[in-house]
């Protein structure tokens, strides 16, 4: 069983999912979300992918199960709350026991061990949180190409690197904002112009580690839900003024010198929110640059635009 599965909103303690990362095939949608369009792509010409679990959480996201549906495989669109009160906490919980449930059913299995993959998410969480503590020191394109890495294989599996290239602290203070950072290279490329990313809350990395262990002496699947809940959250749950406070704060912390926004091409959530961050930011004197993608192959117009932003501050 190969689902694959788009957005940390995904609960991994259930199953095995491979994280969506990158798709190089041909692409099935234009004039769609990027992201949204390669991985309805896989999905369907992928011929290792069993299904796909993806959340309702957008426009892009709510309408791809009509595509999907032509693929043959499981499918599970999940809804996910915008709210994080304990009435969305007890909803969330049972859409997961739903969504385990409906894979017992399609692929005649019974899954006992989410305790145990709930304890191995939490030490990997960890792992990744103490990395991103000492983020200062050492490469974070190398850094993000091993989550990466990780995120593709089996939760057993799922080791990060012990060793990192380090880096001088006198390139200038950069923080990361946006989708799934599918191309490490603009990060090395980044490194390259004298920008040293050192904060982030791109979905594999600062939301990731953001979220709460689960405990596992409680109700499994409303501490799973709380978990996903509780961390921070994605301009897909309409939440713009929290991640703005919430980012502002780390920004203000870390003397951010600059903003680097992340998006794909048709991505309204993310959009709105680069709206708000960019007169929030102006305000502060702090730059931004925003890079749109058009896919998530697109990478080499933004080496122009990180080049001449790089100058700018100089």
């Amino acid at each position: 069983m190969k689902l694959l599965a788009m957005s940390g909103l995904i609960p991994e303690q259930i199953c095995d999912v491979v994280r969506f990362t990158q798709y190089a095939g041909e692409r099935n949608l234009p004039h769609y979300c990027g992201y949204a369009s390669d991985f309805i792509s896989q999905v369907m010409q992928d011929n290792r992918i069993d299904g796909a679990v993806f959340p309702k959480s957008c426009d892009s996201t709510r309408i791809m199960k009509s595509y999907l549906e032509k693929a043959g495989k499981f499918i599970y669109p999940m809804p996910v709350p915008t709210r994080r009160d304990g009435a969305a906490r007890d909803y969330f919980a049972s859409v997961i026991a739903d969504y385990q449930s409906k894979i017992e059913d399609y692929f005649g299995i019974a899954i006992r061990d989410v305790k145990e993959r709930s304890q191995l998410i939490n030490a990997r969480n960890e792992q990744v949180r103490t990395l991103y503590r000492e983020i200062e020191g050492i490469s974070f394109a190398d850094y993000l190409e091993s989550i990466h890495e990780m995120l593709k294989k089996p939760l057993r599996e799922q080791k990060m690197r012990t060793s990192f290239q380090a880096k001088g602290m006198s390139g200038h203070r950069i923080f990361l904002i946006g989708s799934f950072l599918s191309h490490v290279s603009l990060v090395r490329r980044m490194e390259d112009y004298g920008l040293t990313v050192v904060g982030d809350n791109l979905p594999e990395s600062g939301r990731m580690l953001s979220a709460p262990p689960v405990n596992v002496g409680g109700d499994l699947y409303r501490e799973i839900a709380g978990s996903i809940l509780g961390a921070r959250v994605s301009p897909t749950q309409n939440a713009m003024k929290q991640i703005l406070a919430e980012d502002l704060e780390e920004i203000r912390q870390k003397e951010i010198e600059g903003v680097i926004f992340l998006t794909q091409k048709y991505c309204e959530p993310y959009d709105f929110l680069y709206a708000v961050y960019k007169k929030a930011l102006e305000g502060r004197s702090i730059p931004v640059l925003k890079i749109s993608l058009s896919d998530t192959g697109d990478a080499d117009k933004a080496e122009l635009m990180l080049e001449a932003f790089a100058d700018t501050l100089m």
